[in-house]
């Protein structure tokens, strides 16, 4: 990001003589306030800079040039996500607010708890990034600014779970020719309206909100920028529950580098998360593991407790679920330890406080079922339900129905699950229940064969719960395949599923993996190098892949091509 685009909020803020005005948001009731005045003062820099340069005060034509060079690296820096060095140079940049003419002081304050706000988001600080957004609406914030503001306000309510203060705040506008910081503005906002009807369980309006962001950030930004990754991990996780797992995995993965360097915690929460099910789902629970870990080491990097609580919660589901229970205990006492610590956000330590419950819920049905605590399961569930976080309350939904299960409650458990399988087929909720647990699934098929008859009649819910449970199969099968082992290449015939990649396309990659050039892929193949050029680029924009490094690692770690010896050594 050059300094023009990065400083567009503070310089069209001090240099143009009026602005639209724009309704503000409450710090008391999130709701929108009558406008500010829709004025700014004169452009200060032909009339004031001689004045003030000839009392002494500041060299207003030096200092705000510097002033300039400042906010856009501090820009630059929050684009790499390091927020304490943002917040480091917003507090020097304050100081230089007073020195300054009136109009530029105030853009530049504004500016200032933009920057703020946009670090204690990506900070997962929720307090501290509403009260610095409804700073930065003050009267001297240009559009640019405003823009930021607000989609730091609506990110925070969607977190807290306020959805009505979230859709009374203001959507970005896109201008026709938008500057970055808007351009990413309106990215997330798409995203984050995706986000919701995704909590929703509004799977097609999610996925095509996510795919307008993308666009947004391909028309606007770039191809592969690392805002992208949300939106992605959205469309994920749609693909996923929709049993497109293959799909999920490759959209996911080909942005796994980008997400490692620099992320959103929602984007890193979300992949990590969605990729470990994938692997628990193909029997690979070594690989989940793996990948949960790393997840683990990027919250201490970043500090972000709550994606090494989700982190520690999904290891204990994992351990628990295959009957290592000693280590799901012992992840359970790390997590114990994180929910215990003081954290300045209430919110997070709600999270994670609900995270530990329902983990303790798992290990308790692993080690002695009798001693699970399902009045606290009860709660964490209504009160995900009452957030709207519909989505994310099935599976513990699925959790309340084994607990009640194993403690004789096998007629609550009945219609908790049927209310479910109600639910499913007008939602478009597959794979969630497709990967229940052993007892839950021995339920659904005691419905099927009418061995259990609900106090409602479900005669419409058979054939669905019917294929939940075939599915359930195939996937079963296919995990105990021995090509569908870790580290193991499936098999290489036909269109590969997933990938859309021809055989043709395939043998290119496993080419490029070996070491050979456009060329000598072309001699091999008996083809001409144009033709090679056409297959790579046509196979790029299958994996969503920018170079031949990236292909040959997403396409080995699919199982798609052996391991090159480049990536094996």
């Amino acid at each position: 990001m050059n300094d023009i685009v990065a400083h567009e909020s503070f310089s069209k803020a001090v240099r143009t003589s009026t602005t639209a005005a724009m309704p503000c948001v409450s710090f008391e009731t999130g709701a929108l306030r009558a406008p500010f005045p829709a004025h700014l003062p004169q452009g200060i820099y032909p009339r004031e800079a001689p004045q003030i340069a000839r009392t002494g005060a500041v060299r207003v034509d030096i200092g705000l040039a510097k002033i300039r060079r400042d906010v856009a690296r501090a820009w630059q820096i929050l684009m790499r996500f390091d927020c304490s060095e943002v917040l480091v140079i917003a507090n020097q940049l304050e100081h230089h607010a007073s020195r300054l003419p009136v109009a530029a002081g105030e853009a530049l304050r504004c500016e200032i708890a933009a920057l703020r706000a946009a670090a204690f988001v990506l900070q997962d600080d929720e307090s501290a990034a509403l009260a610095a957004a409804l700073s930065a609406r003050g009267p001297g914030a240009n559009a640019a600014t405003a823009h930021v503001a607000l989609t730091v306000c609506r990110s925070v309510y969607w977190r807290c779970g306020d959805l009505e203060r979230f859709h009374a705040v203001e959507r970005s506008r896109l201008d026709s020719q938008p500057g970055r910081m808007q351009a990413i503005s309106a990215l997330f906002d798409l995203a984050l309206d995706a986000a919701v009807a995704l909590d929703q369980m509004r799977f097609n309006a999610a996925r095509l909100l996510a795919t307008d962001a993308l666009e947004v950030g391909r028309r606007h930004i770039g191809k592969h920028v690392p805002a992208d990754a949300f939106p992605a991990c959205l469309i994920g996780q749609v693909l996923y529950e929709q049993g497109q797992v293959d799909e999920a995995e490759v959209l996911v993965v080909a942005r796994m580098a980008s997400i490692r360097q620099c992320c959103t915690l929602e984007s890193a929460l979300r992949a990590h998360r969605l990729l470990a099910q994938i692997a628990v789902g193909r029997g690979q629970a070594s690989r989940a593991r793996v990948i949960l870990k790393e997840a683990e080491t990027l919250a201490e990097q970043r500090g972000w407790p709550r994606l090494r609580a989700a982190s520690l919660a999904q290891q204990i589901e994992i351990e628990a679920g295959s009957g290592r229970v000693e280590q799901a205990a012992q992840c359970l006492q790390r997590l114990a330890e994180l929910a215990g610590e003081e954290r300045a956000s209430n919110h997070v330590s709600l999270e994670i406080a609900r995270f530990h419950t329902i983990a303790g819920a798992r290990v308790a049905l692993a080690r002695s079922p009798c001693t699970v605590d399902i009045a606290s399961l009860r709660q964490v569930h209504r009160d995900m339900v009452w957030r709207g976080s519909l989505y994310a309350a099935v599976p513990v939904a699925l959790l309340l129905v084994e607990a009640l299960l194993v403690t004789e409650q096998r007629g609550e458990a009945v219609e908790v699950l049927v209310g479910l399988l109600r639910l499913a087929p007008s939602v478009g909720l597959h794979q969630t229940l497709v990967n229940c647990s052993a007892r839950v699934a021995e339920l659904i098929d005691a419905i099927v064969q009418q061995r259990i008859v609900p106090v409602s009649d479900t005669r419409e819910l058979l054939p669905y719960a019917g294929m939940l449970l075939v599915h359930r199969q195939r996937d079963a099968n296919l995990a105990d395949e021995p090509l569908m082992a870790e580290a193991t290449p499936r098999p290489h015939t036909g269109t590969h599923t997933g990938t859309g990649l021809s055989e043709r396309e395939r043998r290119i990659v496993e080419l490029m993996g070996s070491g050979l050039s456009n060329k000598q892929i072309a001699g091999e193949l008996c083809i001409a190098p144009e033709t090679v050029k056409s297959h790579a680029k046509h196979l790029y924009a299958k994996l969503s892949v920018r170079n031949r490094t990236e292909a040959v690692t997403l396409v080995t770690r699919l199982g798609l091509i052996p391991i090159p010896r480049s990536l094996s050594a």
